[in-house]
């Protein structure tokens, strides 16, 4: 008598033969047990497994892993290649766009060689830079450059910074009413240390977003920079942290600048009053102050007039 499959299961040992065959046509899964009584007195099942595969399912191919010449993602996950952009993609037109711009090298043809240029509200933007550096600044040598009012960013002035570098040409360069921000301020100033041998004397920066951080950067330079003498920074978000930072380096470490404007940077408060005085105790070649329109109360405004009376060199306007 055949026993039943529950006793069959609880009797099978680690000799149990397992075979496994697949058909696309099975379409259910088939349980086939033999039982057979061996010479020691043990039972053997021998089971035959038939599971049918479903090739009409899309399983999507695994791809080969990519050489090293390819993106490291695709070196370290292969397997996700397919939801990548493929590298065997089908070729596309690219469309390369060439720049020009007609207004400004209208401007450009009419400058004269080693002169004043005006290039101001001439809608300039950063890849306009590259143009002006090479055909302005290299090329003419102008020493006065007027770009008031245009749309130049960190990016720009990046550009600009380099050419800056053992430039002995360029005196005056006005940046104001841009977007160059701190971090254009930074390239400003590493161009403007004295290891890079710029010749440049006067800087507007007017109106372009330079914070405390933007002022830490001009300080830093001005530490350190002798050619500097006039430096505009009205209109932008210097607070007190950016003032005693740079009422710091002109008491005790810069001998060259001579004008500093720092009007309507509404941050400046009645807080830095004494890192201003320090510039009327200490500093001895600063001859013009702009402090107007800054949130000061009106005793901080008399005190500090009263300390520019003293220090007869130096006039404040407030």
């Amino acid at each position: 008598m055949m026993p039943r499959r529950s006793c069959i299961r609880k009797l099978c040992n680690p000799s149990n033969i397992i075979n496994r065959k697949c058909s696309p046509k099975d379409t259910d899964e088939h349980i086939i047990s033999d039982m057979q009584f061996s010479p020691d007195n043990t039972w053997k099942k021998k089971v035959q497994i038939q599971v049918k595969v479903n090739n009409a399912l899309n399983y999507p191919e695994i791809e080969p892993p990519t050489n090293h010449s390819q993106s490291i993602c695709f070196r370290l996950n292969p397997s996700i290649s397919k939801s990548l952009p493929s590298l065997e993609m089908k070729k596309k037109n690219v469309a390369i766009e060439l720049y020009y711009n007609a207004k400004l090298q209208d401007k450009i043809d009419h400058c004269e060689p080693k002169l004043h240029v005006d290039l101001s509200y001439c809608q300039i933007i950063d890849r306009d830079m590259v143009i002006i550096v090479n055909q302005i600044i290299l090329e003419k040598k102008c020493t006065e450059l007027w770009l008031y009012g245009n749309h130049i960013t960190s990016q720009g002035i990046a550009i600009l910074a380099q050419s800056l570098v053992r430039n002995s040409t360029l005196k005056s360069l006005d940046l104001s009413f841009n977007q160059i921000s701190d971090a254009g301020v930074r390239f400003l100033a590493v161009s403007l240390l004295p290891d890079q041998y710029s010749a440049l004397k006067i800087v507007y920066l007017s109106k372009n977003g330079i914070c405390d951080d933007g002022a830490m950067y001009l300080s830093e330079m001005l530490q350190r920079n002798r050619t500097i003498t006039e430096l505009w920074l009205s209109n932008n978000e210097i607070g007190n942290r950016g003032v005693k930072q740079l009422a710091n380096v002109l008491a005790y470490h810069n001998e060259t600048l001579k004008v500093l404007s720092l009007s309507a940077n509404i941050f400046i408060t009645d807080l830095c009053l004494d890192d201003l005085i320090k510039i009327f105790e200490h500093n001895g070649t600063l001859k013009k102050i702009w402090m107007k329109d800054c949130n000061f109360s009106e005793y901080t405004k008399l005190k500090l007039v009263d300390r520019a009376k003293r220090k007869s060199q130096i006039h404040i306007d407030l």
